[in-house]
């Protein structure tokens, strides 16, 4: 059966360009299709607003202005005070279409909103991601318009091992839109999520802004990210098992100092237990400041094994017995004995590792 337009209807019209239907009716979504006809019919004679038109269609405003915002960059709708493109049907759309930021949840690619003339500059920190997510339609059109999403969408599956359903599709997007992150940096991120068993998409999520923030945004970067992530692990591990700690994993603040430790000092995990022994020996807890100064002064005098650290506490302890033996008649202990006493109201002055470097700095 076939169908045609009723002649009768030709009574009270509009027109409407015939791009719209050759180049963009199977990308157009509802919302879009409803708001174009609706501004098409009403141009020029009413309040034509995305409040206007949300309100006219009983539609969400923020979708509305998602709609406007595509029929923007095809050139078939512009602003009050844009200039009007020229279009034919091999028009080519425009990059990028700026609208206020109220306007705009830009959760979509393309919404790039205008910051105010007297805004101070961007600094590199990324928000969280928006609480408004793509529709449904929404990523339908981004999988039609790219290949990559709709292959980023079937090996994220194979990666995490799940289906990728609408909550983890509209993340996927959002850390490419959001977090300026390419689709094989995404891929990536996800086969480190994988490694560490995490593979909610709140972590995932989170990751993603941190990569983001460290401009992470290249596969040469990722892989020297998760490859100093890995190293920072295992050297946790060896930690572990020397003294005896806990905590499956380390801390955010943990991994920074374990980071600096072995990358800027270059230090095993036998000698940054050794300065965790002096911490606990004299603090009766972890402190990672105090750690991180022992080691500190140890990199800073050349010392690089147990066997350098004993020699250096033999040598202060030799120069500074007499001074010591005044105010006690205990003999100096050891650098490495676990039951080592000191007095902590004498805290910087006796302390293993700091005081007997803090002179020889002088």
């Amino acid at each position: 059966m076939n169908f045609k337009i009723n002649p009768a209807a030709y009574g009270d019209v509009f027109v409407l360009p015939k791009v719209v239907v050759k180049n963009n009716l199977r990308l157009a979504g509802a919302v879009q299709l409803k708001a174009l006809l609706y501004l098409y019919c009403n141009s020029g004679v009413s309040d034509t607003s995305c409040e206007a038109i949300a309100n006219a269609l009983g539609a969400d405003r923020g979708d509305v202005c998602d709609a406007l915002i595509f029929w923007c960059e095809r050139g078939l709708v512009i602003k009050d005070d844009a200039t009007a493109p020229v279009v034919s049907a091999d028009f080519k759309p425009e990059e990028s279409v700026k609208f206020p930021a109220e306007a705009v949840p830009a959760a979509v690619k393309g919404v790039h909103i205008q910051a105010p003339q007297n805004a101070e500059p961007e600094r590199k920190s990324v928000p969280e991601l928006p609480i408004s997510r793509p529709s449904h339609e929404q990523i339908a059109i981004r999988c039609n318009e790219c290949e990559e999403f709709r292959l980023l969408f079937a090996e994220a599956q194979n990666v995490l091992g799940k289906t990728i359903g609408y909550e983890g599709q509209s993340i996927l997007i959002m850390l490419h839109d959001s977090y300026d992150l390419p689709v094989e940096v995404i891929l990536m991120l996800l086969e480190y999520a994988v490694k560490k068993g995490k593979t909610g998409y709140k972590y995932i999520a989170t990751v993603g802004k941190e990569w983001s923030e460290k401009e992470i945004v290249t596969i040469d970067a990722a892989e020297e990210y998760i490859s100093e992530q890995n190293e920072t692990d295992e050297l946790w591990k060896s930690f572990k098992a020397l003294t005896g700690v806990k905590n499956p994993n380390p801390t955010a603040k943990q991994k920074k100092f374990l980071t600096l430790w072995k990358k800027e000092f270059s230090f095993s995990a036998e000698m940054i237990s050794l300065a965790y022994e002096i911490c606990i020996d004299n603090t009766g807890k972890m402190n990672l400041e105090y750690m991180n100064k022992v080691l500190k002064n140890w990199h800073e005098k050349g010392v690089k094994s147990p066997a350098d650290a004993e020699r250096e506490q033999a040598r202060w302890n030799e120069s500074n017995f007499k001074k010591t033996n005044n105010r006690t008649s205990k003999p100096q202990q050891e650098v490495f004995s676990s039951d080592a006493s000191y007095d902590l109201e004498e805290f910087d002055k006796n302390i293993v590792g700091l005081k007997y470097l803090e002179d020889t700095n002088q």
